[in-house]
């Protein structure tokens, strides 16, 4: 192969990786930016409570004393029902203890209700701790001067005038705000995008 063809050879060659490189403008779309493909959008500011009366799709008379019924309302767990009085109440279906769910087999007794892992209690008026982990004897008690013992959380309920459908009034930014200091932008080796850990 002669210098002039390896010359033609190395021209066309560079041509196709110059074309290869270069996009395709459309008149008029010059400075445009395409649409981000991240869906969220996450902010490092203060996210605000966000209080609604939301239905559960069922009726106060759908529920027996002592039953329990697990919702998620507006990105928030919680768990329906009523006491041995009949009286309506709604708490958090979290345990506070572990965060196991109180819809597996909590009971309900008088105005409390009882974790159903290890059998602490609350009262379901205001979510005041009536007794810590007694289970497993001992070792359950112990747990108290690790984890702290904190109480249930509570949200109002309530049965509307006409057909009973039972409301909640939830926080729907509540989500929003507890990932608000987990998720703030592309991470690097130290941490979170602001200097803080996790």
């Amino acid at each position: 192969m002669g210098a002039a063809s390896r010359a033609c050879v190395v021209a066309a060659i560079a041509l196709l990786a110059l074309r290869s490189s270069l996009t395709f403008v459309a008149p008029g779309t010059a400075g445009r930016r395409r649409p981000s493909n991240t869906a969220a959008k996450y902010t490092t500011q203060t996210i605000l409570p966000a209080l609604a009366w939301i239905k559960t799709g069922f009726r106060e008379s759908d529920l027996a004393p002592t039953e329990l019924r697990a919702i998620n309302l507006g990105g928030v767990d919680v768990l329906v029902g009523k006491t041995e009085g009949g009286k309506l109440f709604c708490v958090g279906n979290l345990c506070p203890h572990l965060g196991t769910p109180m819809s597996e087999g909590a009971d309900v007794i008088g105005d409390t209700i009882v974790c159903p892992l290890h059998g602490s209690s609350w009262k379901v008026g205001d979510g005041e701790l009536i007794d810590w982990c007694p289970s497993p004897p001992i070792i359950g008690p112990l747990t108290g001067l690790v984890i702290e013992k904190k109480k249930l959380a509570i949200f109002e309920a309530r049965s509307g005038f006409f057909g009973g459908d039972i409301e909640v009034q939830v926080d729907t930014n509540a989500k929003k705000a507890y990932e608000a200091d987990y998720w703030k932008g592309i991470l690097d080796a130290q941490g979170k995008n602001d200097g803080t850990y996790y």
